[in-house]
């Protein structure tokens, strides 16, 4: 019922940050997961696109560039045919889609606000967790410093949320109805106008209050008028 993964037992990765093939990686992944349904989908299938996307360069080196966007269609694929619900489709093809996202870079406030509005609200608490089970089940390879860069986008997530940063439309100080009092006609251009002043506040938290973003749409509207 699943021979998607007979292809990843198969599938060996020589790679320093890698000891086991990619069916024995998926396999450790899931120990490190609670017996929760959407995380052990999420690191069953995260890995499954690898044996399709399986290259080697000049040194022998196995490599799968693209594996987490194919992952996703493919584990769509899998769970249609398995019959899973929409919901959990839609959350497990989410965490597979990002699973590698971010990996390597430094974590700070701005960058955590981005890959939550990206990402979702929703998944992204889970995220946490399906990371930290990939690192642990591959080599000992700078380990340590992946599981610290981990912990650094943690603490920014969670100084984020003690501060209700706006990362959404739904936190936006103001709404559609606010642009419409100010003159703004229904249509594509308000929420064009929601989403430039969302992503002010993303790169901005400070600015998420209603007089300040009115401010910003009259200064807006009055080049508009000239």
């Amino acid at each position: 019922f699943l021979p998607e993964f007979d292809k990843c037992m198969e599938t060996e990765q020589h790679h320093p940050h890698h000891q086991y093939s990619v069916g024995e990686h998926i396999l450790h992944s899931m120990e490190q997961v609670g017996p929760n349904k959407v995380l052990r989908l999420a690191m069953l299938l995260h890995d499954m696109a690898k044996p399709l996307c399986l290259t080697l360069d000049d040194q022998g080196k196995t490599h799968f560039h693209g594996h987490a966007e194919k992952g996703e269609e493919l584990s769509r694929k899998i769970l249609r045919r398995l019959k899973f619900d929409n919901d959990t489709v839609s959350r497990v093809c989410c965490l597979v889609r990002y699973h590698d996202y971010g990996n390597g870079v430094e974590p700070s406030m701005i960058k955590i606000r981005r890959l939550v509005n990206k990402i979702g609200e929703q998944a992204f608490p889970d995220l946490f967790e399906v990371k930290e089970a990939d690192i642990l089940a591959q080599s000992l390879y700078q380990r340590q410093e992946k599981l610290q860069r981990l912990e650094g986008w943690r603490r920014c997530y969670e100084e984020m949320c003690e501060k209700n940063q706006c990362v959404t439309l739904r936190h936006l100080a103001i709404t559609g109805a606010d642009l419409i009092a100010l003159g703004m006609k229904p249509g594509p251009g308000l929420g064009e106008m929601l989403q430039t002043l969302l992503e002010v506040v993303i790169e901005h938290p400070e600015n998420n209050t209603k007089e300040t973003l009115l401010e910003q749409v009259r200064k807006v509207l009055a080049n508009e008028e000239k």
